[in-house]
């Protein structure tokens, strides 16, 4: 079945934050004694730079401690972090994009474990993230596959879309990204908008509320 799909990037494009960094600081304040990993957290950003470690790697720490969270700390985290920073803008172009009749995805490269929370919100018909791995009901700081960003975006979109037999409709889909890296995602649809960012071949969207 052929039909309109709306893409949207999630950290500063849906929210007006990066959420990794916002979780690093949820941890310490749920568990003080997790910012003792704020070194290992800048030295294995330095090893990515220096491509001595692979980014699941280095990403893998920035979620340390999301293994001492419940299911309800993670809900939590939306609850009082994401959901207070998501842009008017965007939740009325969510609205909009699902009352025209549209599939509205988000995709990013954040964990889904906290991310999936974003389905509360009535415009959203799903949420794909990078995924990590479960230990007896909890996450652990560990990637499971790839880290879903750049080309891994579109495999993931591919996949949901295979799995509930959705052809994507070009010419009037769209896609919503406040990055460049997400150009395979863009790729994917005729209509691209860049958030608060120029570029040529892309429209502007200028979103601050």
């Amino acid at each position: 079945m052929r039909k309109k799909v709306a893409i949207f990037d999630i950290d500063k494009t849906i929210i007006k934050t990066d959420s990794m960094f916002q979780f690093i600081w949820y941890g310490i304040k749920k568990k003080p004694i997790t910012s003792l990993n704020l070194f290992a957290i800048a030295i294995k950003t330095v090893l990515y730079k220096l491509k001595l470690i692979n980014v699941e790697k280095a990403k893998a720490s920035y979620f340390y401690a999301i293994r001492f969270m419940e299911e309800a700390d993670l809900e939590h985290f939306y609850n009082s972090e994401l959901e207070r920073n998501i842009y008017r803008e965007a939740l009325l172009e969510l609205k909009e994009n699902k009352e025209n009749g549209y599939l509205v995805l988000l995709v990013s490269a954040s964990p889904h474990a906290y991310l999936k929370y974003f389905k509360k919100l009535p415009y959203v018909d799903d949420v794909i993230g990078t995924e990590l791995v479960r230990r007896d009901g909890r996450y652990m700081p560990v990637i499971e596959g790839c880290n879903c960003k750049g080309d891994e975006k579109v495999v993931r979109i591919n996949r949901f879309l295979e799995a509930a037999g959705v052809q994507i409709d070009f010419d009037h889909s769209c896609a919503y990204s406040d990055s460049l890296s997400d150009w395979p995602m863009f790729r994917l649809v005729k209509n691209k908008y860049l958030i608060n960012l120029q570029s040529p071949g892309l429209e502007e969207l200028r979103w601050k509320n």
